[in-house]
């Protein structure tokens, strides 16, 4: 099983996700955050059950799907890095532009 490990910028997009969801339901929001991160916690046993992101082309960066928001992942040996959490409706090279998409 693959350790994941949650960049700065990822877990922020949860927090931004977790409060703009909890405005309408908080309850709900708790309900689908638990889930982003169960389906997250899946790519531990199988890293490259994602597809590789079709805008970057590179066989190690993958994403998966969890309702509208791609979540994109990088497989460094038995590490699984999450970089981020993107809507399906933004542009996902503008973003990672305005954004650095990277661990310390």
């Amino acid at each position: 099983m693959a350790k994941i490990i949650w960049s700065d910028l990822a877990k922020e997009h949860l927090r931004k996700i977790d409060s703009y969801i909890s405005e309408g339901s908080p309850f709900y929001s708790i309900i689908f955050i638990d889930r982003l991160i169960a389906s997250v916690e899946k790519i531990g046993v199988f890293p490259k059950c994602g597809r590789r992101v079709p805008e970057f082309g590179k066989d190690n960066l993958r994403e998966i799907f969890f309702h509208k928001y791609r979540i994109v992942y990088l497989i460094d040996d038995d590490t699984v890095k999450v970089l981020a959490i993107v809507h399906g409706a933004m542009d996902i090279i503008k973003k990672r532009k305005r954004e650095r998409w990277e661990f310390k």
